[in-house]
């Protein structure tokens, strides 16, 4: 079975909506109306959306100390907008842009970060907006039930949605960004759903 989300209309269509979304398309895929940045939890992703951590203002001197060239300004402020795993999307201001964050990782002291992940937040929330559609259509099969659907069945089209979403997801242009997100959400998607 294949994930519709994916192919309607053509793979190629979601990465152009990847690269510039629109909020009626993020709002298609969430349900949350209003934001290009979704304030959603997608549990079997492994994404929190909602939470104190969330609106948390971070201290951008602290957490990007020694990764800014001595010509490069560091950001006025940093606002979490998300949670993946132990990891922090935090939005520089005023740019815009999303950078990951792990306050337990890489090096604490000084509160590593990542290079960025995302250009924009608008970037980002449709990322997230993708993933969030994904889910729903994995929680639908991983439901299937009734004396028409066996067990095999159930667990084939998991493994087939789960390997498209794989393929997909290598597929993406390197250009694209937020590589270590998507790697992320195919492993927890993988770990959840399959047998």
């Amino acid at each position: 079975m294949s994930l519709a989300i994916l192919n309607d209309p053509a793979p190629d269509a979601v990465v152009a909506r990847l690269r510039t979304p629109s909020q009626e398309w993020v709002e298609a895929c969430t349900g949350e109306p209003g934001t290009f940045f979704p304030v959603v939890d997608i549990d079997n992703g492994g994404y929190q959306g909602k939470g104190g951590v969330v609106g948390w203002t971070a201290e951008p001197a602290e957490i990007f100390a020694g990764h800014y060239g001595k010509d490069d300004v560091i950001p006025a402020s940093c606002d979490c907008v998300g949670v993946y795993g132990s990891e922090y999307h935090l939005m520089k201001m005023p740019t815009g842009e999303i950078s990951v964050y792990d306050p337990n990782g890489w090096d604490s002291a000084s509160g590593m970060a990542s290079a960025h992940e995302f250009a924009s937040a608008a970037h980002a929330g449709a990322a997230i907006a993708l993933l969030a559609a994904v889910v729903k259509e994995l929680d639908r099969l991983d439901d299937l039930e009734g004396e028409e659907v066996d067990e095999d069945a159930r667990e084939e089209a998991l493994e087939a949605a789960l390997q498209e979403f794989g393929e997909f997801v290598e597929a993406l242009p390197r250009d694209l960004g937020g590589a270590h997100f998507w790697e992320a959400a195919t492993q927890s998607l993988v770990g959840h759903y399959e047998p």
